[in-house]
């Protein structure tokens, strides 16, 4: 491997429990190929051939999601006059706008077990102007309810760029 020794010990239910392990695993997974998805869309958006082109991944790599979504802004703007089906690029905005939200909130703050409680507990600090904190629970199903918001997000980047709606995985996996 790399040189690194791994010590051996039980991971189960370390350092959360395990199904809220699982879910923040997911929220990280769906958030990657959400951005992967944005680099492409802006791409293609800029003409690149293909699925994308190095030279724009070089570029793309180093702006920050913001600005991507202001890129992909700009591009929809600009290309509007040209391909009228591009009008619903703020609604696709919104949709990763709050599915940026959700997903820092939950990976940009400290979780820790409450022995006492039993409850998953995460620390929130602000310090825009003034310092805040405050301590909230999280529950299971405030976790899973953030990659149905990426999710949506990245059917509605698809459906902008292809035109294509495609079903959310809930819904292709029925009886399956």
């Amino acid at each position: 491997m790399n040189g690194i020794t791994i010590p051996e010990f039980d991971r189960n239910n370390w350092p959360l429990p395990n199904e809220y392990l699982l879910e923040l695993g997911r929220i990280a997974a769906m958030w990657a190929n959400l951005e992967s998805s944005l680099d492409i869309a802006i791409s293609k958006f800029t003409g690149a051939e293909g699925v994308i082109d190095m030279k724009h991944l070089i570029l793309i790599k180093h702006y920050s999601f913001p600005q991507k979504l202001d890129m992909l802004s700009s591009l929809c703007e600009y290309l509007l006059p040209d391909y009228p089906q591009l009008k619903i690029y703020p609604d696709t905005l919104e949709d990763l706008r709050k599915a940026q939200k959700s997903r820092n909130r939950y990976l940009h703050n400290g979780m820790s077990l409450n022995e006492e409680t039993g409850n998953v507990e995460m620390v929130i600090a602000s310090a825009r102007g003034k310092l805040k904190t405050a301590v909230e629970i999280v529950t299971i199903d405030v976790l899973k309810s953030i990659p149905v918001e990426i999710n949506s997000a990245l059917r509605s980047l698809h459906y902008l760029v292809t035109g294509k709606q495609i079903p959310p995985i809930w819904e292709s996996r029925i009886g399956t």
